[in-house]
Formats: C-alpha cells, sequence, structure tokens
C-alpha cells in the first residue's frame, strides 16, 4: 500500500555512527537529554570579598567547611552540623610579625589535622623576597598557629589548569566525569559553575551564578563559594533541548534519494517533553551545523526546500516526508532529532528509520495518468493522502511478527501486545517491574503447562504471581504401616484398617466385618489420612501474602487433592538447620510446683499405657488384623 521499496536504521550497525551531539547523550544505545543545570542549595551566608581572584575552599573530612576571604584578611569557617559561621583565628596578628598575611587566598589540607594557607603578597604590599614567608600552617580546627611557610605554594594539576585556562575560570578540581571550573565574567559559556567532559565534548554549564571556589568532599559533594556565601551543588535536573545530527545510510545502487524518516521512541515520551524531526539534503562532507528555527523553513513552508536548508517535521510527529529539492549527485540525507523537556524528563530515542518509497502510489499507475508527477505534484500528494488513511493498518501488518514474540511485543499500557499473548497461551506475567521477567513468563508459559499440578509447577505458579519463594511437603512421603515397637502410632503411622488387596469372601474378607474395596482403591486404605494431601509452608517474613497464596494454589492443585497453605513457625521441625528450618527460643521458665503435673500433661517417652503412676500389673493389649479380620494378640507387660 505504501509503496516502499527498501529502508534502513540508522542505528543498525553501531551506537550512531557518523552523529554529532548537542545537550544530548547515549544511554546505553538509545539517545537522550543531558544533564541539565543544578539548583546550589545555601549552606551559609558569609560577607566574602573575592578581591578579583580565586576563594580557596576545602572541607575537611567532618563536614566543616573552611574558606579563605581575601578581600577582609580572614579564614571563615563553617561549621558542618548547624552551618554556623566564624573566623577561624585571626590570621594578620596571630604571629605579632607585620609581615604576617593580610590577603589569605588559597587553602590546602596537610595531615596532622594541618591546613596551609597561602596569601598573594605580604603584609606591607612589597613582593615576596627568598627566605621570606609565603604563607603559614595553622591547626585546621581552632586556626592555631604552628609554623611559617617558606615554600611555594604547592603546583596545580596540568590538566586542572588547561582546564580553567580554557574555560577563563578561577579555580577547577576534579569530579567523577571531567574537570569542574568555577570562573567570572570571561567564562565562556556562561558563569557559573561549568563541567568540561574528559571525553572532549562541548563544556556545558551545570549551574548559573557568580562563583570564585570550589571543593568536593569524600562523598563527592561539591561546594562553592562566592560574594553570597557557600552553597552546595543539588540534583541536576533534565536538560532542556538538546539535537542530534545524524546522516542517512549511504543509499543502494538505483535509489534515488530517501524520502521518508520515521523515529522510534523506546517508550512514550513523557509528559512536558517533545521530539521534532528536521531533514535536510546537502553534499557537505561533514554533519552540517544545527539547524536553526530564523533560517530554516517551518513545517507549513512550500515545496520543496532548497538543498542545503533545513525543514522542520511537526512537533512530536515521528513519521515526516522528505520534502527537499533532490540535490547534486553524491549529495546525502541529513537528520537532525531535536528533542525538548521542562527539565522534570526526557525522551528516548531508540532508532531512526530512513525508507524510500519511490513515488508511492504513482508507480502503480499507467505513465499515461502519472506524466512527470515525481510525487510532489498534486496527483502524487493525493495519493499519498489517501494512503494515509490506510497507513496504520500496513504499519501494524509489518510490525506483526515483532508483536508475535514475546521477546520484542510492546508491553505498554497503550499497547498491551505482551498482555495479549499472554492470555493467549493463558498465563499471567509476573508484577515484577523488570520486563524480561515478564517477557520470560510469557516465553516459557508451554513448559510451565506442562509442570502444572506438580509440586515444582506449584511452588514456580505461587512465585510468578506473588513473588513468594514457599515449601511444600507430602505427608504420604514420610508416612509408614505402624508396626509393635516402631514409629510413633498417631503421628507418623497408622494401624491399616482394611487388607491392601481387593477382598476375596471367605480368603480376605468377611461378611459384614470387612472393608470392601474396589481394584482402583488398591492400597488406598493404608494410606487413607495421608493420600492426596500437600502443605505449602510460607516464610514468616511474607505472612501479609497469605490470601493472595492461597488464592493460587487452590488454582493449580489438582483437583483431588487438598491442599493446606500455612506459616512457617520457629520450632523442630525435621529439614536443614538454617535453610528450611528456625531453632526455637529458650523453654519457657517453669517454676517448682508450679504448671502441669508430671504423668498428666507431661508424659515421659515410652508407649502411652506406660505412664508414671500407672498399675504395676498394666497389661498392654494390641490387636493385629489377620487375613480374617479379627484375631488378637496379648502378651504380658514389664514388671517394674
Amino acid at each position: 500500500m505504501s509503496g516502499a521499496t527498501g529502508y534502513r536504521w540508522v542505528n543498525a550497525l553501531g551506537r550512531w555512527p557518523g552523529a554529532r551531539f548537542e545537550g544530548v547523550r547515549t544511554d546505553g544505545e538509545r539517545v537522550v537529554l543531558s544533564p541539565g543545570t543544578a539548583v546550589l542549595e545555601p549552606l551559609a551566608v558569609a560577607d566574602l570579598d573575592p578581591a578579583g581572584g580565586p576563594l580557596g575552599l576545602v572541607v575537611p573530612g567532618d563536614g566543616t567547611v573552611l574558606v579563605a576571604d581575601p578581600g577582609h584578611g580572614r579564614v571563615l569557617r563553617v561549621d558542618g552540623c548547624d552551618h554556623t559561621v566564624c573566623v577561624l583565628g585571626c590570621l594578620d596578628v596571630a604571629t605579632g610579625d607585620p609581615a604576617a598575611l593580610r590577603r589569605p587566598r588559597g587553602l590546602w589540607l596537610l595531615d596532622g589535622g594541618r591546613l596551609l594557607v597561602v596569601g598573594d603578597e605580604p603584609g606591607d604590599g612589597r613582593p615576596v623576597r627568598a627566605g621570606r614567608a609565603r604563607g603559614m600552617v595553622v591547626c585546621a580546627d581552632t586556626g592555631e598557629y604552628l609554623t611559617p611557610w617558606t615554600d611555594p605554594p604547592p603546583a596545580e594539576d596540568p590538566v586542572l589548569r588547561a582546564a580553567r585556562e580554557r574555560i577563563g575560570g578561577l579555580a577547577a578540581i576534579r569530579g567523577p566525569d571531567g574537570v569542574l571550573v568555577v570562573g567570572g565574567v570571561r567564562q565562556r559559556p556562561g558563569p557559573g559553575l561549568v563541567l568540561v567532559p574528559d571525553d572532549g565534548s562541548p563544556a556545558r554549564v551545570l549551574a548559573v551564578g557568580d562563583l570564585a571556589g570550589i571543593a568536593i568532599d569524600r562523598c563527592g559533594r561539591v561546594f562553592v563559594a562566592g560574594p553570597g556565601g557557600i552553597a552546595r551543588q543539588g540534583a541536576r535536573r533534565t536538560g532542556t533541548r538538546g539535537i542530534v545530527v545524524l546522516p542517512a545510510p549511504i543509499e543502494p545502487p538505483g535509489i534515488e534519494h530517501w524520502d521518508r524518516v520515521r523515529v522510534l521512541l523506546a517508550e512514550p515520551a513523557p509528559p512536558g517533553t517533545h521530539v521534532r524531526l528536521w531533514t535536510m539534503r546537502a553534499s557537505t562532507g561533514g554533519p552540517p551545523e544545527s539547524p536553526d528555527p530564523a533560517s530554516a523553513d517551518a513545517d507549513d513552508a512550500p515545496v520543496p526546500t532548497a538543498p542545503g536548508r533545513w525543514r522542520a517535521g511537526p512537533l512530536d510527529g515521528l513519521d515526516v516526508r522528505v520534502l527537499s529539492a533532490p540535490a547534486a549527485p553524491g549529495a546525502r540525507l541529513w537528520i537532525a532529532v531535536e528533542l525538548l523537556g521542562d527539565g522534570s524528563g526526557t525522551p528516548r530515542v531508540d532508532d531512526v528509520r530512513v525508507e524510500h518509497v519511490g513515488r508511492g502510489l504513482l508507480d502503480a499507475l499507467p505513465a499515461a495518468y502519472t506524466g512527470d508527477d515525481d510525487g510532489s505534484g498534486t496527483l502524487g500528494r493525493l495519493l499519498g493522502l489517501l494512503a494515509g488513511a490506510h497507513e496504520a493498518s500496513v504499519r501494524a501488518l509489518e510490525e506483526l511478527p515483532a508483536s508475535l514474540d514475546p521477546g520484542s511485543a510492546p508491553d505498554r499500557p497503550d499497547d498491551p501486545w505482551l498482555e495479549r499473548l499472554a492470555g493467549w497461551v493463558d498465563v499471567a506475567p509476573s508484577r515484577s517491574a523488570d520486563p524480561a521477567t515478564r517477557r520470560a513468563d510469557v516465553a516459557g508459559a508451554y513448559a510451565a503447562h506442562g509442570r502444572r499440578g506438580t509440586p515444582a509447577g506449584l511452588i514456580a505458579a505461587v512465585a510468578r504471581e506473588t513473588g513468594v519463594r514457599v515449601r511444600l511437603s507430602e505427608p504420604l512421603l514420610e508416612a509408614g504401616i505402624w508396626r509393635l515397637g516402631s514409629g510413633g502410632l498417631g503421628r507418623d503411622t497408622a494401624v491399616h484398617v482394611a487388607d491392601p488387596g481387593p477382598p476375596v469372601l471367605d480368603a480376605t474378607a468377611v461378611l459384614d466385618g470387612a472393608h470392601l474395596v474396589s481394584a482402583q482403591e488398591r492400597g488406598l486404605p493404608l494410606y487413607a489420612a495421608f493420600a492426596h494431601r500437600v502443605c505449602v509452608h510460607v516464610p514468616p517474613e511474607h505472612a501479609d501474602a497469605l490470601p493472595e497464596i492461597a488464592h493460587v494454589v487452590e488454582r493449580e492443585r489438582p483437583a483431588h487433592v487438598f491442599a493446606r497453605v500455612r506459616v512457617e513457625r520457629p520450632g523442630a521441625i525435621p529439614g536443614l538447620v538454617g535453610v528450611d528450618t528456625r531453632v526455637a527460643g529458650p523453654p519457657p521458665a517453669r517454676a517448682a510446683g508450679a504448671g502441669t503435673a508430671l504423668g498428666t500433661g507431661i508424659r515421659l517417652p515410652g508407649p502411652a499405657a506406660a505412664h508414671v503412676g500407672g498399675p504395676l500389673g498394666a497389661r498392654l493389649d494390641t490387636t493385629l488384623p489377620t487375613p480374617g479380620g479379627r484375631g488378637s494378640t496379648t502378651g504380658p507387660s514389664p514388671r517394674g
């Protein structure tokens, strides 16, 4: 219907080859908006005078912030708990030397809780001479003077110096992704806090403000200082605008141009975000400049757009036609994807598809009807309009194979294909937020149905729908026939009430005295109290999910099986200590003469008849079934 003869994905063979990013970055293989500016959270208000240079700023391990104030000849200390501000000593009179520092500027933390303070000139205003103090070492906690400092100040890292000179900043530190620089009026791209990435990409502003000092603590938090005081960098918001310029794939022989572009989003664009497509045919070798709305054609401008000129698509239009006139031979189609947002979210572009549809439906008409119309004339545009009415159906048919695959079917509220597949295979996908888990549940439905009704299938169904791993036990597996002197009668064994096989009159059955069973129930009388019963043990920490688990068990159990769901209690339950058994707490305290009397509620081990206080001549009578259904064996009991 669309007349498409070929298409290619821009990101099919690599991570956006040949692309140029501005304000965007790749998140895995997807393009998203780069983080935008951050909010500076005021930490302490102070009257700081940079005096035309940087402010020394350090953050010791206890959270205290120390900042140099050269304009007022002091170092301020900001408490790490209540953020109160006080003066750290009086550096111009601490030594009694009239040449003591009056303009402290550089701060360095030394070992042993010492602080190096370096000034940019001595107290008398004369240049520093050899042997004269360039600074002083004081106690970082109290400001107590310790010793003069005559050596040159510590050398700045060449990488930091290069980044600072590139931006025109005053101070710089190394961050996790690059160098953070603060600067003044000469700074580019703007005054404030700037990140110079290590990968060579363009510098970007993280926070705006009149800043002259910067430091980072052991936890990676960034502190900045300016004339108004000290602030801490808060969470960064998402950028508001970014653009990626992409080259279309090289056209195969016989195709004049790509004339349709589609953008594939990884998920619907969040509220407050938008996507706009731009197209241009140009002969330029490298990526052209980003589209400028002032010099580009709008989406409703007359067609065709001249070569080398950008043309905008409609806002949030993810499927646009290339309405540029053909350029010189060897020209290439360039695509610009513009991402917009309000700072709270970002669109996620998964890929871009370019198609060659030729003249569309014109190719299905005789040449006498089409004439010289290349698809942009009245007839071509009218047929394109009619084809657009069926575009949704055509696209659904093209994407049907991917929609029928659990690994690629859309799993979104507005396109719940995975839920449809789950209904077709009669499975409820996991409630897990992990998409891979939900897709695995649908893909494994066939195998899960083969295990339905088995212990493993019941445990898997509970885990899939509730997220709880339960333990299942079958009393039949631990049951046995009681014999005199073995087992615990009434606990894990029972006396059989009939012959296990089909009855034979006058041989294994007595008229009006035998329990008759059919051949299908052979052996059932021996285990009637244990057969077709299971117990589902729920961990105590998931006791609140008991009703939901019971619902799943009731649905998944075989019809002839009775199932009981219970919460495991700490106690002496046979199992593996530390795995599925919890050791009970200490026994309750008992006082002499209190509690249950021995012999009534408390019994010693042994047969039930041999209890303390019983007659010495007590006899133990045990009646066992005989092939005739009657009979007894009597023996004397032991005497004390």
